[in-house]
């Protein structure tokens, strides 16, 4: 029997082998969990590292972008190059700029333009067709319509485009979609207030300054408009941005002005709270969807947050139809709907600035930007810019004296003087036309022969001074030719006496009388009374005067003495005497002129005489031409620069050239005429900035009316004035800029029907008190002394003059929306960014980036 180990021996070591083989076991699984940890590690740390390079990548592709936009902006601002346009409106003059709204055709929705940066959207940018894109959708190119979601709301806006000389580390594609649209477009919620339409205080309704832009329209449903809650939402408005101040006097307001937006540093924040930029970027947040996460200051003031749509659309049922409604404020027929977003039309900064299309230089060699302050400039800087506006409409034009009769006649409607402007460089002068305005009025001849057979002749000339608040003329400075061919010349020198509106010269045979009756019957006792004047203590302007006699070959001269030469008359007003009414057979008769109100300029004489003559009173005739023209130097500043209507443009003593307001005036609906709005300016930054400079062009929140919304033009002072529906005016704004294309001036406004509807509606558009009420009726006509001129040039500019300071046609302040992508379907990030390129002047200068912000996924 072999002897063999112990059993428990045989036990143990069994145990150790299978011990060891445990642990061998154990130790390899270890192994390899530490191996697949290392690899895991290394693949974590590879993907970092790849996840740290995508971030640089897109980081470094958003940088691009918005270096790109750098010099577009810069290289868009006018005078930069002789290429730039001077407006910024979304067309192919301005491609990388996007419509802020979007449009209905049919059953479908498109916007007009979409930004194209990088020029790789050629005839893909235009009416493009609105869907909703997910949030991560692979990239076609070949899309047609939008294929790209820029800022973020679940609906296109853009179109992807590959961004042109980088690529990822791995050799992929970068693409981008960009859209940039314009805060001059919006409301200014820190520059804008309130527009009380019926308020009685001229100075409140005049558009003078940026507080008339009703921004507290966003603060209540448009069908309360004009309510009492828009007059709390006013209050509230100034009371969230003065500390609670709440000072609407006129001090208080003139001192947010000052305090406020006429500052370009940091206002003072012990007085003042305006809204700042975390307002800003929750008002631009995905276009015009509500972060709810975040609740800015705006918020707790304006409707922002009502029937507001917090996530992006998904494509759910109707959320188009509904994002449209919020998008545009229009219902399914067109109306007006409550659900309209107001994010997307406000906004905290919009600047705009008064510079030239291009730099100009003075008679001394001077540069010079900026636009000239009609009120203030000399005759030579304004001479410059009339000239240069006056060659933007005719590259051809040669005369200059064209130009210098525009500013003789500017310089003298403005100043209070009655030193008539004489710009003398030519042969014969320039004048310009200045009060007091008198006209030849009427002529009257009595020819009695006796019962010797013996003529008795007396002759009477009449002279109609229109307006009382006129001086009296100076006997020194009148006088009369009268010239025939048959004759020597006769001059007879005027003597005004007192302070009757007709001047009658008489030179009178007693056996055949010419009665002179005098009397006002046109003129009511208090507007002769407004003006200093005594109506019972008249004195008869008759002056017997020697030397008027005149047959049918006369021509009477009412000439006035001007300039620096001695003995200058210049013949201001004439008349060549009408044949066939000088008889001798005792009957007195006349020859008169219109002149009812506002017509005396147009130089419109009766063919037939009349009997009796009507000396010393108004004339009976009056032509069945209707055309009025304001023919009155206000001797007072501009208080709008829309007024240069109500300028000439011809020499007003060319009798010849009366026959219309638009063969006088400078017309605003004229192509010859508009650039000057490019040139001049009454808004002048510096007449309120408190120690700055002179070369100020800034100027806050003005609206522009290329990118302007509907909603945004009625807010306007006086755009709903009259108005058949709502925003029917504004729209019609937009409708025309759709169809015609960009307002390359402000003054192509008035090509727009809507804009000069008043004159045609019989009103002379004043404000008054309604005597059988006795309510306050409002009117846009609120600059004094009123006039009484029923649908002239005045009132057909009247809307436009109201807010010809606070509108602009270009924009300083625009947003970006960046996307940007890794190929077709890798990672993404989106963008948000602020520019202000308010102080680019060259090509060397610097836009402001105000922020660059990241907008998170939504969650």
């Amino acid at each position: 029997m072999m002897a063999g180990r112990p059993k428990s021996r045989r036990c143990r070591e069994a145990g150790l082998r299978g011990s060891a083989l445990i642990l061998t076991v154990v130790l390899t699984s270890l192994l390899a969990i530490v191996g697949v940890l290392f690899v895991m590690a290394v693949r974590i740390d590879k993907m970092g590292s790849a996840a740290a390079a995508e971030s640089r990548e897109l980081n470094f592709a958003v940088d691009t972008l918005v270096a790109q936009i750098i010099e577009t902006l810069v290289e868009d601002v006018p005078g930069v190059d002789d290429r730039q346009e001077y407006y910024d409106f979304p067309d192919a003059n301005n491609p990388w700029l996007a419509e802020l709204e979007p449009y209905k055709s049919g059953s479908d929705y498109y916007w007009r333009r979409i930004s194209d940066l990088a020029g790789a959207l050629t005839g893909e940018a235009t009416d493009v067709e609105i869907r909703i894109v997910g949030e991560h959708e692979a990239i076609d190119l070949g899309d047609t319509g939008t294929n790209a979601d820029a800022d973020g709301d679940g609906v296109g806006d853009s179109r992807w485009f590959e961004v042109p000389g980088i690529v990822s580390s791995k050799g992929r594609p970068i693409y981008a979609a960009v859209r940039i649209v314009d805060n001059g477009g919006m409301l200014n919620v820190n520059t804008g207030w309130k527009f009380v339409h019926n308020h009685p205080d001229p100075n409140q309704v005049d558009g003078t300054s940026q507080l008339q832009i009703n921004a507290a329209a966003l603060g209540v449903d448009p069908a309360d408009f004009w309510t009492s809650k828009e007059e709390d939402a006013a209050r509230a408005l100034q009371r969230a941005r003065t500390n609670g101040a709440d000072d609407g006097t006129m001090t208080g307001l003139a001192d947010y002005e000052a305090g406020v937006i006429w500052t370009y540093g940091e206002p003072d924040l012990d007085r003042y709270s305006p809204f700042d930029l975390s307002d800003e970027l929750e008002l631009r947040y995905r276009y015009l969807l509500n972060h709810t996460d975040l609740d800015m200051r705006l918020e707790q003031w304006g409707r922002f947050r009502q029937n507001t749509l917090s996530t992006p659309v998904d494509g759910g049922t109707g959320e188009l139809d509904q994002w449209y409604i919020r998008a545009t404020g229009r219902g399914p027929a067109g109306e007006a709907d409550p659900n309209y977003a107001y994010r997307h039309v406000a906004t905290i900064h919009s600047m705009d600035r008064i510079i030239t299309p291009k730099p100009l230089r003075t008679s001394s060699g001077v540069e010079f930007r900026k636009m000239v302050n009609v009120n203030t400039a000399d005759q030579d800087r304004l001479r410059q810019v009339v000239k240069a506006a006056l060659l933007e409409a005719d590259p051809n034009l040669t005369d200059e004296r064209v130009a210098a009769q525009i500013v003789a006649n500017l310089v003298d409607f403005i100043d209070d003087d009655s030193q008539i402007t004489e710009i003398d460089e030519w042969s014969s002068a320039i004048y310009g036309f200045e009060r007091p305005c008198v006209y030849i009025s009427e002529l009257a001849y009595r020819e009695v022969k006796d019962s010797s057979g013996t003529s008795h002749k007396s002759y009477a000339i009449e002279l109609h001074k229109p307006y009382f608040e006129d001086d009296d003329p100076l006997s020194s400075e009148w006088q009369l030719k009268i010239s025939s061919p048959l004759g020597d010349d006769q001059f007879q020198t005027i003597t005004w006496s007192g302070t009757r509106r007709f001047h009658v010269l008489r030179l009178e045979d007693v056996a055949a009388p010419l009665t002179v009756n005098f009397g006002d019957p046109l003129e009511p006792t208090d507007t002769m009374s407004q003006y200093g004047y005594d109506p019972s203590g008249y004195q008869k302007a008759v002056q017997d005067a020697n030397d008027i006699k005149f047959d049918t070959q006369s021509t009477i001269e009412l000439q006035r003495k001007m300039g620096k030469r001695a003995d200058n008359w210049q013949t201001v007003d004439y008349l060549k005497v009408p044949a066939g009414w000088i008889r001798n057979d005792g009957v007195p008769r006349s020859v008169e002129r219109d002149i009812s109100p506002h017509k005396c300029i147009r130089a419109l004489w009766a063919t037939a005489a009349k009997s009796p003559p009507t000396l010393g009173q108004m004339n009976s005739f009056v032509d069945e031409d209707t055309g009025l023209v304001q023919a009155h130097p206000a001797d007072a500043p501009l208080t709008n620069i829309g007024q240069l209507g109500m300028v000439f443009a011809e020499s007003a003593y060319d009798v010849a050239k009366r026959s219309t307001a638009a063969d006088l005036l400078l017309d605003l609906r004229a192509p010859k005429y508009v650039h000057l709005f490019k040139y001049l300016t009454v808004m002048d930054p510096t007449e309120h900035i408190r120690g700055g400079s002179s070369r100020e062009t800034r100027v806050k929140g003005r609206v522009n009316i290329n990118t302007a919304p509907a909603f945004v033009l009625a807010q306007l002072p006086w755009m709903q004035y009259k108005d058949g529906s709502l925003f029917e005016r504004a729209r019609a704004v937009v409708d025309y800029r759709s169809d015609r294309g960009a307002f390359e001036t402000i003054a192509e406004l008035m090509q727009v029907t809507a804009l000069h509807s008043l004159a045609f509606d019989g009103d002379d558009n004043q404000p008054r008190v309604e005597p059988s009420s006795g309510n306050f009726l409002p009117g846009p006509d609120v600059i004094e002394p009123p006039d009484t001129a029923l649908d002239d040039f005045e009132e057909r500019d009247l809307i436009f003059t109201r807010i010809s300071d606070l509108i602009t046609v270009r924009s300083d302040v625009f947003t970006a929306y960046i996307l940007v992508r890794i190929g077709t379907d890798g990672p993404q990030r989106r963008m948000m960014a602020i520019f202000d390129r308010s102080d680019v002047l060259a090509s060397d200068d610097d836009v402001e980036v105000m922020v660059v912000y990241q907008v998170p996924d939504p969650r």
